[in-house]
Order: structure tokens, then sequence, then C-alpha cells
């Protein structure tokens, strides 16, 4: 059966999103990851077939990728060409510059994602949307939680993990280095959190 897989970029301190809501410590703005990062996104964009996103980072992700140079990387074609799905209850319609291959539901994430295993050939990614993230983690739907950790501490933001949980067991099942300091760990979740 196909995974659902959760890839979130964090801060060393634990956050994924800086305190004013953006990503700036990971996607260039006050820091660059090493291009082997890059690399790596990209090949592993070949095992995806669906991407998930909610409204906040659609919009981040919509503003960024259409307009991105082709020469930027193998990661611009795929997250170009690769079928989207936003799930958000205040969005009226949503869009991804001239490509057609993103659709807007409002239905109950939980239930939607379930049918959607049954149809994807490859596997179904979330990314950052932390809000979706959260009651995803919270049904116990992910096969594979990914945390590229980035060697950066930023004091203060939104971490990925419920502050209700008491604990929530992990299985590392792998993890790589890059250039510039990130490790990637590859996880299973090992049980429902407390």
């Amino acid at each position: 059966m196909k995974k659902l897989i959760l890839q979130e970029y964090i801060s060393v301190d634990g956050f994924c999103a800086d305190r004013d809501k953006t990503t700036g410590f990971f996607d260039g703005t006050y820091h660059t990851l090493g291009k082997d990062v890059d690399a790596h996104q990209g090949a592993f964009t070949e095992s995806i077939d669906l991407i998930l996103f909610g409204a906040n980072t659609y919009k981040i992700f919509a503003e960024y990728w259409p307009k991105a140079k082709k020469e930027d990387s193998h990661v611009t074609e795929a997250m170009n060409s690769i079928p989207k799905i936003v799930f958000s209850k205040s969005l009226k319609k949503v869009q991804w510059g001239d490509y057609g291959n993103i659709s807007l539901t409002a239905d109950d994430a939980v239930t939607h994602i379930k049918s959607l295993r049954k149809k994807e050939d490859k596997n179904i990614i979330v990314w950052g949307s932390l809000s979706l993230a959260q009651s995803l983690l919270k049904a116990n739907l992910f096969d594979e939680i990914q945390l590229i950790t980035v060697p950066v501490a930023i004091g203060r933001g939104y971490k990925l993990f419920p502050e209700e949980y008491k604990l929530f067991s992990l299985k590392l099942t792998s993890y790589k280095t890059f250039y510039k300091g990130e490790i990637l760990h590859i996880y299973q979740p090992d049980q429902q959190a407390e």
C-alpha cells in the first residue's frame, strides 16, 4: 500500500515556521540550504504522485513555484507537474500559475485522505501545512514522518507536534546528512500519541 508521508523542515530548536509564520530559516530568505538537499528532494519527488496542502502553505508555494525558473532544479518541474489538493474552508478557489493540476476541497481531511490512499499509484506527501499535518497526526494517518533538521536556531515559532501530546513515539528507520549540516531523519510512527 502506498505511503502517506509528512515532510517538514525543522530548526534545531524544534520549529517548522518562524515567529512570522514564514520559512526564512530554510528557504533562502536568511539561510540557504546546501545544493545537495535540492538534489535529494529532486530524486525524492519521483516517489510522489500527489501533494497535499493547507491554505497557508498553498499560498506560499503557489506564489513561488509556478514562476520558478526551469534551471532552478528538478524540484521545480516536479512541484509544477505533480497534482495537488488544497484543504481549506476559507479559500474559494485555487490556482497554480497556468497549470491545471490543483483542486480545492472543504471536506474533512481525514476522511478524504483515507479515500485517496486507495487511488494513488505512488506516495502522497504533506509539505508544511502545520494545521493539516497536526490533524493527520492526531488521526495517526502518517506512515512516515521525514524531518529535515536545519542547523539554525530561531528562538520562537510554530511547532509541528501538538502541545497536548505527552508522548509521540517514533521509530528511526534511516537518516542522511548533507554538506551544510542538514540532517534528514526518517521515522515511522511507533504508536498512538498520548
